[in-house]
């Protein structure tokens, strides 16, 4: 059976064809971090964002109670994370710098959206405008035809223009290829579905509070198409031989390390982790 392939999976293969391994045929739980947790409770307080009630909101109130409304919605997201996060670092006054970085994060996006905001405003009302700038978020695509799929952070039609928008954390704000390439993708899927191209792909880079795009083309379709095609042919195989190591700047770092760290350096045998795992594939 064809596995269905998303763009984080594929770009692991191009980082690390043993992660990809480790992750997607054996299934191994992957650790969570610091960073993903923090990460996830930012993403879902954005998402809440353009969901809230705004009765009772209007020209002149809306800047404060909109900044009010996204930190609610982060302090409850942070709330539900906390015991994770409690038990996966003991250090408190690292989570707090996690939680301020978020919320500094946050409040980047928000002085963004304020500023495009007023500018959208005009003549009209509050409700006009923030129903005009209202994106769907969270959308989920999916491509039969070539085997992937995926969910989008942003899509946002303004003057008659489709901009795919992904939300980034990062500590550095550079449009790398393994985001171009999941942009490349997204463009695919949202072709295959629509009919049509979207103008527009983006990366939100809230840690520095900018944004940057690229067109979406046919060269990038082609592109998303080729790397679909290629994860299913080098990917048919069990065998963990044909999954070489990268070692590099991803394996550990100053604040973690790969939640495959020990399987791939031997600190703890693999056939220790998942024995039935292995001699289902013959590796044992």
């Amino acid at each position: 059976m064809t596995r269905l392939e998303s763009p984080s999976s594929i770009n692991t293969y191009n980082m690390c064809k043993r992660k990809y391994f480790y992750s997607y045929k054996l299934n191994l739980p992957r650790k969570d971090s610091i960073s993903t947790l923090t990460g996830k409770t930012v993403h879902d307080a954005l998402e809440g964002f353009f969901n809230i009630n705004i009765t009772g909101i209007d020209k002149s109130n809306y800047q404060v109670i909109l900044r009010q409304q996204l930190m609610n919605l982060f302090n409850n997201s942070w709330t539900k994370a906390l015991p994770l996060l409690l038990k996966l670092e003991n250090d408190k006054d690292t989570i707090r710098k996690f939680y301020q970085d978020s919320i500094y994060m946050l409040q980047n996006f928000i002085d963004d959206y304020l500023s495009t905001l007023s500018t959208v405003i005009n003549g009209g009302t509050f409700e006009e405008a923030f129903t005009k700038l209202k994106p769907q978020t969270e959308i989920y695509l999916f491509s039969e035809k070539h085997k992937v799929h995926g969910y989008l952070d942003v899509i946002l039609e303004i003057n008659n223009e489709i901009y795919i928008i992904d939300y980034k954390t990062s500590s550095r704000d550079d449009f790398t290829e393994d985001y171009k390439l999941q942009l490349a993708i997204y463009s695919l899927m949202f072709n295959e579905k629509f009919g049509k191209m979207p103008n527009k792909l983006g990366l939100h880079f809230l840690r520095h509070g900018t944004k940057k795009f690229i067109d979406a083309n046919e060269e990038l379709i082609e592109k998303a198409k080729k790397e679909c095609e290629l994860i299913q042919l080098n990917t048919v195989s069990d065998d963990i031989n044909n999954y070489d190591k990268n070692p590099g700047p991803w394996c550990k770092w100053r604040t973690g390390e790969c939640s495959f760290y020990s399987q791939c350096y031997g600190v703890k045998k693999l056939q220790d982790y998942d024995e039935q795992n292995l001699i289902q594939l013959g590796k044992n």
